[in-house]
């Protein structure tokens, strides 16, 4: 009888160790299926938003570094004190706006520009318009204390007129072109996708903003806009910032092959801005880093610092 019991427990041993092996089994496959973490990116409305428009279509399957993204687009006004708070492990926004957060303490770290530029002037009549032209003008322009205004009054200093043109800033583009429209400026300056989006209001592109600036500073950069901020956790871990940059890259074929897909993909996923296929192209979405655009920051901040 007791041969035939101490049989039965070997059994029962058997079995629950073979039950444990095909649980820990299972755990170990389960783990190959677990999402991975996922980090919070935030991005202001309009043509920042086009840097992570593939970030948008796949992300369900899209992975930087084993992270997935989740985009936040929000109102322009709102994503300096996303970063200032600390919400996004990712977070872009104006270049010299995003430098002046970390030097008061944000902690985050510059990883790129993903546009060079995407300001135009716009005017009711059609032609063409030199920063000559301009004197004794009212030119009314988006992004006072921003990246807008350095880059107008750099063009109108290098070409003698910053005294002679009267410019009024304004909130948004469509304050620029209300006023515009009503004849109170007379030029406006807007980025895209506004400035496309103004042919259907009855809107002219009479200044490419991005040519002057290169012809008035002897470059061919242009000047960083919207940028690439990542928190000072991420920029610490291996591979990271490198797998950023890659997908961020990816992106900019994506949207160029898919750009009449744009608005409907961008508004939802919360964008209010539409984005005509002619304006991607002119967004001038790229990944920017190197010695021009960290000089063309460090030129900026000393224009803001000066002001």
């Amino acid at each position: 009888m007791k041969k035939v019991l101490k049989a039965i427990m070997a059994v029962f041993m058997v079995a629950a160790l073979v039950a444990v092996f095909a649980v820990g089994l299972a755990a170990c496959n389960d783990d190959k299926d677990v999402a991975p973490d996922t980090l919070q990116l935030y991005v202001p409305d309009g043509a920042p938003a086009l840097a992570v428009a593939k970030f948008i279509a796949e992300k369900d399957t899209l992975t930087v570094a084993g992270y997935k993204i989740a985009v936040n687009i929000v109102p322009a006004n709102q994503i300096a004190a996303h970063m200032a708070k600390a919400d996004g492990d990712i977070v872009i926004m104006p270049a010299n706006a995003g430098m002046n957060l970390i030097s008061k303490g944000a902690g985050y770290e510059f990883v790129c520009s993903n546009t060079r530029g995407i300001l135009y002037m716009l005017s009711l009549e059609q032609g063409t318009v030199t920063p000559a032209d301009l004197a004794g003008k009212k030119v009314g322009c988006i992004g006072e204390g921003a990246v807008p205004e350095y880059a107008l009054m750099t063009v109108l200093e290098a070409n003698g007129v910053a005294d002679d043109v009267d410019v009024q800033f304004f909130a948004d583009g469509a304050a620029v072109q209300a006023a515009l429209k009503a004849g109170t400026i007379d030029f406006g300056i807007v980025g895209e996708p506004a400035a496309t989006a103004g042919a259907s209001k009855g809107f002219f592109t009479v200044m490419d903003m991005q040519a002057e600036f290169n012809e008035a500073t002897d470059s061919e950069s242009g000047f960083p806009m919207s940028s690439t901020f990542v928190s000072e956790a991420l920029a610490g871990e291996d591979g990271f910032v490198e797998a950023l940059v890659a997908a961020l890259e990816d992106n900019v074929d994506y949207i160029a092959e898919n750009a009449a897909g744009m608005t409907a993909l961008l508004q939802g996923a919360g964008s209010t801005s539409a984005y005509p296929a002619a304006s991607i192209p002119r967004c001038n979405v790229g990944v920017y880093t190197g010695a021009d655009v960290d000089d063309a920051i460090a030129d900026m901040m000393d224009f803001f610092a000066q002001k």
